[in-house]
């Protein structure tokens, strides 16, 4: 693989990454630790051999969402692993193939991540949180409250 294939593939991935919701929030969040920027890095400088590896986006879906859930500390339910596996093993198979410029295509026409403060935060609370044996249930809107 030349090099200069081989660095578009790596801006490719890596503008995957930048622009994926999920990894965003991981990152903004830190959900994997201190080290959640380098956890993403090494994946990301991974990836080219893990593909080559695994050789199909299932594997490679499998591969991500169990990454997301054990160094990043996240569950992604919004079936965007499927989406990004699929781009990362059809970049790859443009590498294989030597075709440089359908990869620089495809890589322009990335979609551009959202914007995260549109987001809407899925809050759980648990069931002892929410209905359990609190004084507060029983205040009528007539009684006042001291703190």
């Amino acid at each position: 693989m030349s090099s200069e294939i081989a660095r578009l593939y790596q801006n490719y991935v890596t503008n995957i990454f930048d622009s994926w919701t999920v990894i965003r929030i991981c990152r903004e969040q830190y959900s994997g630790g201190q080290f959640t920027n380098q956890k993403v890095a090494s994946l990301i400088a991974q990836l080219p051999d893990v593909i080559r590896r695994l050789k199909n986006e299932d594997k490679l879906a499998d591969f991500l969402e169990d990454y997301l859930d054990d160094e990043l500390n996240t569950i992604c339910e919004d079936e965007s692993i499927p989406y990004v596996a699929k781009l990362l093993v059809d970049g790859m198979d443009l590498v294989k193939h030597n075709n440089l410029v359908e990869l620089q295509v495809k890589y322009e026409n990335l979609p551009k991540g959202c914007d995260l403060s549109q987001c809407q935060a899925q809050v759980e609370v648990a069931a002892s949180e929410s209905g359990g044996d609190s004084d507060d249930e029983s205040i009528d809107e007539d009684d006042i409250v001291m703190e």
